[in-house]
């Protein structure tokens, strides 16, 4: 199978990132791992980090944590921006084209067995643990998908579980209320082992205290274990002040983005709750989250995508860019869209936002958004068919770009900037 055929095929399975609808279960998948001879239970010492903000970045923090005391790491994330491999990785480095391909081939006849009922993401979760087993990874690092009870992730018995914040988000799927959201993610906590919690609620503290003591998991709590500060923040590094469990030290991240510090030091605790303690996150790099990706012009990507996250980007936007900048914003249907809009209007102060949508399926149309920003009285604003389009009208009202509102549409602006960069750099050759 080449690899672009075994992409296509698996965009043709059910994918619950572009469409509505979850699994009700986890026996299907179950029985899909017996088939494989259930490779989630010899996954080398997983860690399984569930919530609804910085899941992502903190997965990365300690991939990078311990790759950098000499581990090798495997590291599962979604979703994707460019290269769907981006998604498996071993010290940073995709999945090849072929291994994913043989892997695929593999899983296949059990796919279509039980007539393609299987999904994108459990697919996509089996070849990692395949692929982490087969390397012989020292350590798992699993992001989950959507929730955490019914995620395809929550088959592995972890070493140690890390909730990030959680707030609103899929609401259609895990519940109205932050309890019950709270509920969905608390539940991966399933053994003894440590749990490691960043700042929440207080609501939505009960509810994991009350999965933690009935498992008699140790619990961690950022805000009471350690303490931490910003130190430096600049566009190509944020500096964080730590004192943790074990002492006093500087935490360096180069990439920006303020929301970090909070990021790196809940990593950090984690990493320290396994007796580590010489770990870097020098060398992480974290795509889709205030990621840089052209310089000249300036070019920012944000996956943030509901309420809380965007309240999160804009901040750092007003602190590191302070004033004359320009918004591309799409978002998807299924997001609190008048809050975010609110968000963008309240905290922020661009000089042009530039309204379009992603391909996904589930995109808002930039029409709607115009209608709501117009609601809000925010005039300095244009609507965009599609990214590219977007990104050209963009770069008429400045040289300093912020996109986000979609790792979809952050996706699609980075695959374009990185073709231009290609280009260019084809033509300087020839």
């Amino acid at each position: 199978m080449e690899f672009n055929a075994a992409v296509e095929y698996l965009n043709s399975l059910i994918d619950y990132e572009r469409k509505r609808g979850y699994v009700d279960s986890l026996d299907g998948f179950l029985e899909f791992l017996s088939h494989f001879e259930n490779p989630q239970t010899v996954l080398p010492n997983p860690i399984l980090i569930v919530g609804t903000k910085g899941k992502g970045s903190t997965a990365h923090l300690i991939a990078g944590g311990l790759e950098s005391l000499g581990f090798k790491v495997g590291l599962y994330t979604s979703p994707h921006l460019v290269d769907i491999r981006e998604r498996i990785r071993i010290n940073g480095k995709k999945i090849p084209e072929d291994r994913f391909c043989t892997y695929l081939e593999r899983i296949r006849p059990y796919i279509e067995e039980r007539r393609g009922i299987r999904t994108v993401f459990e697919t996509l979760t089996l070849m990692a643990f395949l692929y982490f087993n087969e390397e012989r990874v020292d350590y798992s690092v699993l992001e989950a998908g959507l929730g955490g009870r019914l995620d395809a992730t929550n088959v592995v018995n972890q070493i140690l579980t890390i909730i990030t914040s959680i707030n609103y988000d899929h609401m259609e799927i895990l519940g109205n209320k932050l309890t019950q959201i709270a509920t969905e993610k608390a539940a991966v906590v399933k053994n003894r082992n440590p749990v490691v919690v960043a700042p929440q609620h207080s609501a939505v503290y009960k509810v994991i205290g009350r999965f933690a003591e009935k498992q008699d998991a140790r619990t961690y709590f950022l805000n009471k274990c350690v303490k931490y500060s910003m130190k430096e923040a600049t566009l190509d590094h944020t500096v964080v002040k730590y004192r943790g469990l074990s002492g006093k030290r500087t935490l360096v991240l180069n990439q920006a983005g303020t929301f970090q510090a909070k990021n790196m030091a809940l990593s950090a605790l984690a990493l320290e709750t396994l007796g580590f303690s010489n770990f870097s996150f020098d060398k992480v790099h974290i795509e889709g989250r205030f990621e840089v990706i052209s310089k000249d012009p300036l070019i920012i990507i944000d996956g943030a995508h509901n309420v809380a996250s965007v309240k999160n980007l804009l901040h750092a936007v007003n602190r590191l860019l302070v004033k004359d900048y320009v918004f591309i914003f799409g978002v998807n249907r299924d997001k609190e869209v008048k809050r975010i809009v609110r968000e963008i209007v309240s905290h922020s102060n661009p000089r042009f936002t530039v309204l379009t949508c992603s391909k996904s399926p589930r995109a808002t149309r930039p029409e709607e958004l115009l209608k709501i920003f117009t609601e809000e009285d925010f005039k300095e604003v244009c609507v965009k068919e599609n990214s590219d389009a977007a990104l050209h009208e963009a770069l008429l009202h400045g040289n300093r770009i912020v996109v986000f509102g979609s790792f979809y549409l952050a996706g699609e602006i980075k695959e374009t900037v990185l073709n231009v960069s290609r280009e260019r750099n084809l033509a300087q050759s020839t």
